[in-house]
């Protein structure tokens, strides 16, 4: 097993498990080829960039994911043109190569970039403990802005016992139940609403099947994050009780395996599979993934959102979700600017009001930005969204996204019933142990 744990940590290391900010569609996996190719000819303009205004400004570059791109490039804009002492210089990286680059970016301590998007609190707690990100809890003091919206949320998770953060939270998520309004008026029935996790599963096992030559599913849900359904309940990874994680990953092979009612798990890890383009060709009567859905779903059918499924005697809209983060990188040359640029983004009304803009929650909500989001988004349900209770959906803990790594493989090895379910749990527990210990 300490042969199997080290490929964990070192695929851990290597990859990003999660993509919690996920579901990008076939669109965005297209536009992210294109600025993989064309991010070098960007580090050559922002070196030209810098050459040319070095007398002038002071130039400040900012990588991100194309998830990102359309929220960034306003971003960028209007920060830009309030101030004419700083450039900013965007780098857009294509959404499958982002995360990799980012590590070795700092692994090898690339002075080019002063500020990455980070992407999950897992992924937060593995870069600061190498030190590859500037404590901004001096500059907020410094400014005086309020931390007060996200302090007991978004930065509870990556703040440590000194009172110090590397990261102001963007954009925040929560995971909910995307429905075919169409396909259930068909039917006759009534829109999925508060079920817990046995009543879906019969829901989604009635609607699964053929008609007049084509194949319908009930459901369709991601392994992105694989403890989805006992993160409400307070359970994570890192617990010796895994009783909640156990029956849930029950109720994702009844929905793979047994029922058949959604789409089989060797599609679902394919690397191929795109949930969105599923959904959206309109065959699929729920989906269950997160918020972003709003601001990716493209369909051709009438849709709503309910809360998400929950287990028998949970508080009804009991949800999970996470932040994605503005860093600074140590190697910045000019920490004053970036974070100027990184509060405009995070907590100004303007900032706040662009992040809305592209149908995104901001985590540091102002009144101008839920004003924004409300003409944004017009789906059914939207209001459960912000009526959760949300749980973080990953611990901004070292370590926490190996043990996603970990868990993720044993649990696919289970829904592949390539091994029971007592053998899944037995493995990941020595797995866990040796992460952790």
């Amino acid at each position: 097993m300490k042969k199997k744990a080290l490929s964990i940590l070192l695929t851990a290391a290597m990859a990003v498990t999660m993509l919690a900010g996920c579901g990008s569609s076939s669109s965005d996996n297209a536009a992210g080829s294109g600025a993989a190719a064309g991010d070098t000819a960007a580090q050559s303009e922002a070196a030209g960039n810098e050459a040319a205004a070095s007398g002038d400004k002071t130039v400040i570059n900012f990588y991100y994911s194309t998830d990102l791109e359309k929220t960034a490039s306003k971003e960028i804009a209007a920060f830009n043109a309030a101030n004419s002492d700083i450039e900013v210089v965007g780098h857009s990286v294509a959404e499958g190569d982002y995360d990799d680059k980012v590590k070795v970016m700092t692994a090898g301590g690339s002075t080019d970039a002063d500020i990455y998007w980070v992407r999950t609190p897992a992924q937060m707690a593995q870069y600061t403990e190498n030190g590859a990100f500037v404590d901004l809890a001096p500059y907020a003091e410094s400014t005086g802005v309020d931390l007060s919206p996200i302090k007991d949320s978004s930065l509870a998770g990556v703040t440590d016992a000194n009172g110090a953060f590397y990261g102001y939270p963007t954009s925040g998520s929560c995971w909910m139940l995307f429905y075919n309004k169409e396909l259930f008026d068909a039917k006759g029935i009534d829109y999925p609403e508060n079920l817990t996790w046995n009543e879906y599963l019969d829901l989604i096992k009635e609607l699964t099947g053929e008609e007049d030559g084509t194949k319908y599913w009930g459901g369709l849900m991601p392994i992105w994050t694989p403890n989805l359904g006992a993160i409400p309940t307070g359970e994570y990874l890192d617990d010796e009780n895994l009783t909640r994680t156990k029956e849930f990953a029950q109720i994702q092979h009844r929905m793979y395996v047994d029922d058949a009612s959604a789409p089989g798990i060797a599609e679902m890890t394919s690397g191929t599979f795109d949930i969105t383009a599923y959904f959206q060709a309109g065959n699929i009567y729920t989906m269950i993934n997160g918020d972003w859905m709003f601001r990716l779903l493209e369909a051709d059918f009438e849709w709503g959102a309910a809360p998400l499924p929950i287990f028998e005697g949970e508080e009804e809209g009991s949800s999970v979700g996470q932040s994605s983060y503005l860093v600074i990188s140590s190697t910045s040359k000019h920490p004053d600017e970036a974070y100027k640029f990184i509060e405009f983004y995070c907590t100004s009304p303007e900032g706040t009001s662009i992040i809305a803009e592209n149908s995104d929650v901001p985590s540091y909500t102002t009144d101008e930005a839920m004003e924004v989001y409300k003409t944004q988004v017009n789906v059914p349900g939207v209001e459960y969204r912000f009526s959760a209770k949300i749980l973080d959906e990953q611990k901004g803990e070292e370590g926490y996204a190996s043990l996603i790594e970990a868990y993720n493989q044993e649990l696919q090895l289970y829904l592949l019933d390539e091994q029971s379910l007592d053998d899944t749990f037995s493995n990941y527990a020595e797995l866990r142990d040796e992460i952790l210990n």
